[in-house]
């Protein structure tokens, strides 16, 4: 998953009144050349991260019309409208009349950081631009459109920051309207928090659902080559140290079974999968859990635990935004003294995770040590850094998107089991657990080494699903 950069259509507007005063003349005859060097400086500062159309500073509705007409044809992720002077507000309601399904993000705009000691009225106008941003505010409201909002100039580092979060929201709204979620084979019985309504999630995040049986799972594992299979192993053998007590029959059933997955993710064209791993039904049909990191797999999906689909549509966002393994995980438990979460799950994760690869130990199944001694899972800790949290849930009313912040601590092994992280949260742990806890939210969580939570917050308002940030 290595996605261009976003594209998004810059309307910079002006006021058609300034040439009927005469605003172009005497006085302030300078004044039209220096909007356009502000757009220029403006379009600069945001083509480091976003491809920017820019058909220049509009005035009329009918620029407006020609604009709209070359962000279709250029197919933008989202309108960034910044009235680079004050400016009538018919020129927002024929933008948004034009784009109406279009993500509009309003910009809040001056020139400079700081105003001139003294200012004529050519500066005034120069510096209008809160006016308009202001006056547009009504219409928008009174038509009932949403909209992100960035307030500052192009020297300001947080007004660029929330305008490319939001394009990358835009541009990660408009692709999950295309995620396939492979469920295998059907929702976990166990924790029924978990469940999702496939009609909501369609219509209000865009993510579709196949279900795949465990029998199509299991001919796919057994169709795999014998060569295929061995190579796997040796590969295994070659890149990460095993735990003594790892057989060889057991490190050749898992590299089957995870073969067997990445097939299934190509067979069916997936982007996530939820896999069932805890199911009676799996283990009966299957044998054994997948847990053995196979690259092609994570190059072209994610991959959640006990079926649960709001954890891979968490994932699937995190690498969408970041093009970074995110980590599939629950709260295990919490050190108080610390302010720290030890998180994680068993199951089948990007080991790119790990500090360095002779940080992953292959050892048995640690949860199915006693029914199931041939198999074997990855253990290791996940780096250091500063890491995101997202969950996403199916509530009551609505999906709902939890978003939290912390430092993955490095470190040796925390836990002798599965894989897991351990993570200082930037919030005190009874502000953390008591908001959460009433939210009703699952015990998931997804992770990943990157600050997305300004781009997290855009997509909620974008996709109208509830947030909660802590």
């Amino acid at each position: 998953m290595n996605p261009k950069k976003p594209k998004i259509g810059l309307l910079l507007a002006t006021a058609e009144w300034f040439t009927k005063v005469g605003a172009s003349q005497g006085s302030f005859r300078h004044l039209p050349g220096l909007l356009n060097e502000d757009a220029a400086r403006i379009q600069m500062a945001l083509t480091t991260e976003l491809d920017v159309v820019n058909p220049g500073v509009l005035a009329t509705q009918e620029q407006v019309e020609s604009a709209a007409e070359l962000f279709r044809i250029e197919d933008i992720d989202a309108l960034v409208f910044c009235q680079i002077t004050w400016g009538e507000d018919r020129l927002i309601t024929r933008a948004i009349e034009k784009l109406p399904a279009t993500p509009l993000l309003l910009w809040c705009y001056t020139p400079c950081k700081h105003l001139p000691e003294q200012m004529t009225m050519a500066d005034l106008f120069r510096y209008s631009g809160p006016v308009g941003a202001l006056q547009d505010s009504a219409p928008l409201k009174r038509l009932g459109k949403r909209f992100g909002f960035a307030f500052g100039s192009d020297q300001n580092p947080e007004a660029l920051r929330r305008i490319v979060a939001f394009g990358k929201a835009a541009q990660a709204a408009k692709d999950l309207t295309r995620v396939r979620i492979g469920v295998l084979p059907y929702r976990c019985d166990q924790m029924t928090g978990t469940y999702v309504d496939e009609f909501r999630l369609k219509k209000e995040l865009g993510p579709e659902l196949k279900y795949i049986s465990t029998h199509d799972y299991r001919a796919l594992c057994e169709a795999l080559p014998t060569e295929r299979v061995e190579a796997f192993v040796q590969q295994l053998k070659a890149e990460f140290p095993l735990s003594h007590d790892v057989t060889e029959v057991g490190l050749t059933r898992g590299a089957r079974v995870s073969l067997g997955l990445a097939d299934l993710v190509e067979k069916y064209n997936l982007d996530a999968v939820a896999i069932e791993d805890v199911g009676e039904e799996l283990h009966r049909v299957v044998g054994l859990r997948p847990c053995l990191y196979v690259p092609a797999l994570f190059e072209r999906a994610v991959v959640s635990m006990e079926a649960e689909v709001g954890g891979a549509v968490a994932l699937w966002i995190l690498k969408r935004l970041t093009n970074r393994p995110p980590m599939y995980t629950e709260v295990f438990t919490f050190d108080e003294q610390e302010n720290c979460l030890l998180m994680g799950h068993a199951g089948i994760h990007d080991i790119n995770l790990a500090g360095s690869r002779d940080e992953v130990l292959i050892e048995p199944d640690g949860e199915y040590r006693e029914s199931e001694p041939d198999s074997c899972w990855m253990r290791f800790r996940a780096k250091g850094g500063h890491v995101t949290l997202l969950s996403v849930f199916c509530d009551v009313e609505r999906f709902k998107m939890l978003i939290s912040q912390g430092e993955s601590l490095s470190g040796p092994a925390k836990l002798l089991g599965s894989p897991h992280a351990y993570v200082r949260l930037a919030t005190p742990l009874a502000d953390f657990f008591e908001k959460i806890t009433k939210t009703g939210m699952t015990q998931h969580w997804t992770l990943v080494h990157d600050d997305v939570r300004e781009e997290l917050l855009a997509l909620a308002d974008l996709l109208g699903v509830d947030k909660v940030s802590l």
